[in-house]
């Protein structure tokens, strides 16, 4: 089977902190062919698409993960995003079904200017499905709906349609985690109570911090 990371980006993010994202993610996928789709800036890696400032939001984003699922003939894709950090394992995992959307259950999120990590529950931007039935499920999504909409910041809940009913589960041996910046659409998320100041692989949450200039 064959695969390939599908990048998505507002560039919202500091240009240091999203060059550091995006090193990383290309050492780490091993040489997999990355596909992109930005808003404000064209990217030197794989096949990147940048569609112009058309704002933040839970609708553009799914429009965004359409247009790159779109351009990547494979059978399967891997998704990424510009705030967050994926184990090497995760690359590695291939789907057992392509009518499927796997999600990784080791997640975390390093909150907004915390010095410690807390546990997340499943998350799009930590997801392997097979292509064909993610576009699939995008399109149905998308259907009748305009290019652009940055008043939908919780979409699809807007319109009352899940974009999945349900999807299969894998863990990668470390964790994967998304980064609360304050430059992002949103500064805070919903997560566990629990505070982990160190994972394993990655350090203390300081020593992120430090190493990706956050």
């Amino acid at each position: 089977m064959k695969g390939a990371v599908v990048y998505v980006s507002s560039n919202r993010e500091k240009p240091e902190f999203e060059e550091k994202i995006l090193m990383d993610m290309v050492k780490k996928s091993n040489g997999l062919p990355i596909f992109s789709v930005t808003q404000l800036k064209e990217l030197p890696i794989g096949l990147n698409k940048c569609v112009g400032d058309v704002g933040t939001s839970g609708f553009n984003f799914c429009r965004q993960l359409q247009m790159v699922v779109e351009m990547a003939d494979v059978d399967y894709v891997i998704s990424c995003e510009a705030d967050c950090l994926y184990a090497p394992d995760y690359f590695t995992f291939k789907p057992p079904r392509l009518d499927a959307v796997y999600r990784n259950t080791n997640i975390y999120v390093l909150r907004y200017q915390a010095d410690y990590f807390s546990r997340k529950s499943s998350q799009t931007a930590f997801q392997i499905a097979g292509r064909d039935f993610l576009l699939d499920r995008l399109n149905f999504l998308l259907k009748d709906q305009p290019q652009w909409n940055t008043e939908m910041k919780n979409f699809p809940k807007e319109i009352g349609h899940p974009f999945l009913e349900s999807w299969e589960e894998f863990a990668t041996e470390y964790a994967c985690f998304g980064i609360k910046t304050g430059e992002g659409m949103r500064k805070h998320t919903s997560a566990g109570s629990t505070k982990f100041y160190e994972l394993p692989y990655w350090g203390s949450a300081k020593d992120v911090r430090e190493e990706y200039k956050i």
